[in-house]
């Protein structure tokens, strides 16, 4: 989701070209969701090796992924595959990139898929959005700045389906941008049923608010922290995200690393949210200046950001592939 940081009153919103499509999907709000591809009819004759001439006599598919900033260089982009109405499952992915649709296109790279099995394992009755069950990843190297396309093709026997997605790339500092500093702050404490859910939107609250942001900087450990709001958020991947880090917490424990989950709208001692506008965002999200969620942010002992996984949804095997080096 994104905020509108304009419009104080108004709610969470993501920019979305088919926010309506989205939303009887309960995903609106995830990022940018690039054009769909489609060209079973098409006659067009594209430059070879281009995204043109891929788009070319394939299937149409949704790529749904971060229309967030990342600057240059290796990154890793998430992203969900919607074919009709669902989600495209554990299927064989492959991601070409370019800065136009008819130059020669760079890949192909192999995409990940990884299951969400948070929710049910760990008891989760936050809302969850019919798509929040499992997750394509890639990493590719942007080298320069500008607006450069993403395509996933898709192949199932001599069937192919393509679609794009718009990736943001900038020289200018992104908010927890990888290789920078961790900003301390501190993040409320609970450990008490009541406690927890006047800090938590979680149903159940998680339990990874033992320990405040600001300490868990200083204290040498490698530092796991997600920003989330299980029950408001706009996309319905908050909590699923929440699950995933749960996971790998429950594999860890909290002796070999810290595990924070930052809540954007703190329930207070009436447990009630307050209404989702950037107004009334907890401090700790506001002074991080995210504008869209879920994020889920791995540190090392030194305070250094390793991975930036989002906005969107984040496993529980790209969590712990990003945090096994620290420990």
């Amino acid at each position: 989701m994104k905020i509108e940081a304009n419009d104080e009153t108004a709610p969470l919103e993501a920019t979305l070209t088919r926010r309506s499509m989205l939303s009887a999907l309960g995903m609106v709000g995830l990022g940018t969701i690039a054009s769909a591809c489609s060209g079973g009819a098409s006659v067009r004759t594209s430059p070879a090796g281009s995204l043109a001439a891929l788009e070319e006599h394939a299937s149409q598919i949704s790529m749904i992924g971060a229309g967030t900033p990342v600057n240059p260089g290796k990154q890793t982009i998430s992203f969900l595959l919607v074919k009709g109405q669902g989600p495209l499952v554990n299927a064989t992915a492959s991601v070409w990139m370019a800065k136009d649709q008819t130059s020669k296109a760079a890949g192909p790279f192999t995409a990940a898929w990884y299951p969400l099995l948070g929710y049910e394992q760990t008891h989760d009755t936050s809302p969850r959005s019919p798509l929040a069950v499992g997750i394509y990843s890639v990493d590719v190297d942007f080298p320069s700045a500008g607006i450069w396309t993403l395509a996933c093709e898709v192949t199932s026997g001599t069937a192919r389906s393509v679609g794009t997605q718009a990736v943001p790339v900038t020289d200018a500092t992104v908010v927890a941008a990888l290789g920078g500093k961790a900003m301390s702050v501190p993040t409320p404490v609970a450990s008490t049923l009541h406690g927890l859910e006047e800090i938590c939107t979680r149903t159940p609250p998680d339990h990874m608010h033992y320990i405040s942001l600001e300490d868990a900087l200083k204290n040498g450990k490698p530092t796991v922290v997600s920003f989330a709001t299980p029950l408001l958020c706009q996309s319905q991947t908050c909590g699923p995200t929440v699950d995933e880090q749960l996971l790998v917490f429950e594999h860890y424990g909290a002796g070999r690393a810290n595990f924070i989950h930052v809540e954007e709208f703190l329930p207070g001692p009436d447990l009630t949210p307050p209404p989702a506008t950037p107004k009334n965002l907890s401090p700790a999200f506001k002074a991080w200046g995210f504008t869209d969620e879920p994020w889920v942010i791995v540190i090392d002992a030194t305070g250094v950001i390793r991975a930036r996984l989002g906005p969107g949804v984040a496993a529980a095997q790209q969590i712990d592939a990003a945090l096994s080096p620290l420990l």
